[in-house]
């Protein structure tokens, strides 16, 4: 299982690490919901740096940046999982799932879960659902894009 680290943004190298790694993986997103111009490739690395975000991230033996995830807190208590992300080579190794397992131990006192997936990233869907994600509702942020948000309760 891959080791998880928290991500310091304000360094250059950092957001340029997660800048590429975001590209690569949205674009397969994009590819397979068809949707070639998805929010997240419009990101620069100063966009990352600037994001009101908490970044935690895996890396390979070589150093190399191969998952990252990304949450926030809302003002109610709700942790939302903001970004998720995998480098194409090292999908089904169980990069995402560290991540995940990860971030959810890190905020044990979050009132509650939220995440959104698009409609169609089937195989997101069904990561957030083996963590007790599911689904309450769904949103067109624009015409060719439908979200569905997922909610997990608090753990006691």
């Amino acid at each position: 299982m891959p080791t998880v680290h928290k991500l310091d943004l304000s360094s250059e190298e950092n957001a340029g690490d997660v800048w590429r790694l975001q590209h690569a993986a949205y674009r397969i997103e994009a590819e397979l919901i068809g949707v070639p111009d998805l929010p997240p490739l419009h990101d620069t690395i100063a966009s990352l740096q600037a994001a009101d975000e908490t970044f935690w991230g895996c890396r390979d033996d070589d150093g190399e940046l191969i998952g990252a995830i990304a949450a926030e807190r809302a003002d109610d208590g709700t942790a939302v999982i903001s970004r998720m992300m995998v480098h194409p080579e090292h999908f089904r190794e169980g990069v995402a799932t560290a991540l995940i397992g990860h971030l959810l131990a890190q905020w044990p006192d979050a009132a509650s879960w939220e995440v959104t997936a698009e409609a169609r990233n089937r195989p997101a869907i069904a990561l957030y659902e083996r963590f007790g994600f599911q689904s309450e509702a769904s949103f067109k942020p624009r015409d060719d894009i439908t979200m569905i948000t997922m909610r997990r309760p608090a753990r006691t």
